[in-house]
């Protein structure tokens, strides 16, 4: 039989949580299935390595809603694809194709700032096809209870229809200890001798002033300590340089830009004292996990999905707590055996999300519908 996938968000490299785990999917597929075909629908050729068990469509790019909607449609039927796989929340409505879509969390609905800027058009658009592609699927697969729930209290979807399937921790995070690369880090990013680590992106929702504001409070008590920001220095990476200048930081805060697979992400997390992720909002939040599995400690926020991925084995605190987070950062940086304890059990707890497992769960769960 044949499983057809919505592979655009792999054709330019792996560099998004959506990403990842279909890329962990399709490898995994490659790997251990020889009964049936997995067909690729993308833009472009896959920078990704495939085998004889899949093949690649590929569809000339256009209006994005013409290729969901049309195009991806008519390549669906020529090919006869028997199961459908989308791991967005959107697919060809007009298939008679049974189809599977991954949604990984509905935050554009849920975190006010961003639904004020989606504004009604794009409010009626989320609340009319999103909700439709949900009803359509025959199972909805998403990375947490959380965003369980809130597809649940915004679609109105069945509970039953939904399927918790955590996103995959990649190979490369564990602990770093080769001199070399590190050297090779540190001096690519400027990286001080001692730091607090943030890396993600800079949006509204990420929280990341928060962190500025409590460092900017312990910092005194913290002599030779620095803070990283690592992330892509966009609109919103500007404006956090922009308040860390206001606040008389710049010497002690060290923005290294964006950080690509291929920046050794793993070496900057482990020579990090602490990571710290104080976001407001997550569908699942990959982040920490990283941070754990290279053998750092863990702060982080204790709301939406973030307790479930983190559990006992980080700090969760309030993140719009200010005095709570520079408490609990100096809580590990005086505490050398808490600071052991937390790095200890956060690679314990890592090691439950490997992509390995994840992928096959992902995989097995898929497959199961083409039997």
């Amino acid at each position: 039989m044949r499983l057809g996938v919505d592979a655009r968000e792999v054709q330019d490299g792996v560099v998004t949580g959506i990403g990842r785990s279909l890329a962990n999917f399709i490898s995994y597929f490659a790997t251990h299935e020889s009964n049936h075909e997995l067909v690729l629908f993308a833009e472009k050729r896959l920078p990704i390595p495939i085998n004889s068990t899949c093949r690649e469509v590929i569809i000339p790019d256009g209006v994005t809603f013409h290729w969901d909607q049309w195009r991806l449609y008519r390549h669906l039927e020529m090919n006869r694809i028997d199961l459908f796989y989308s791991p967005y929340y959107k697919l060809p409505l007009l298939s008679h194709i049974p189809a599977i879509n991954q949604v990984l969390d509905l935050m554009y609905l849920v975190f006010p700032p961003y639904l004020r800027e989606l504004g009604i058009f794009g409010r009626i658009y989320y609340a009319t096809i999103g909700r439709a592609c949900a009803q359509k699927a025959i199972n909805i697969i998403t990375d947490s209870e959380h965003a369980k729930g809130d597809i649940v209290r915004l679609w109105g979807i069945r509970p039953e229809k939904i399927t918790v399937i955590p996103l995959g921790l990649a190979d490369r995070y564990t602990p770093v200890r080769d001199k070399e690369r590190c050297v090779q880090a540190i001096k690519r990013f400027a990286l001080p001798e001692r730091y607090l680590l943030y890396l993600g992106n800079f949006k509204p929702h990420k929280n990341v002033i928060s962190l500025i504001r409590a460092f900017a409070i312990i910092k005194e008590q913290t002599k030779g300590l620095k803070l990283v920001l690592a992330g892509p220095l966009d609109t919103h990476g500007e404006s956090l340089r922009c308040q860390v200048n206001e606040l008389g930081l710049e010497k002690d805060v060290v923005f290294t830009g964006m950080i690509r697979e291929e920046d050794l992400p793993e070496v900057i997390l482990s020579l990090a004292d602490i990571f710290i992720f104080p976001s407001l909002y997550e569908g699942f939040g990959i982040p920490p996990l990283e941070a754990m599995a290279c053998g750092t400690p863990v702060i982080a926020s204790n709301l939406t999905a973030i307790p479930e991925v983190v559990g006992d084995a980080g700090l969760l605190v309030n993140p719009l707590d200010i005095d709570e987070l520079a408490r609990a950062i100096l809580s590990l940086l005086n505490n050398r055996n808490l600071h052991s304890k937390y790095a200890e059990i956060g690679l314990a707890r890592a090691e439950q999300f490997r992509s390995e497992q994840t992928a096959g769960q992902l995989y097995r769960h898929i497959t199961g519908f083409l039997r």
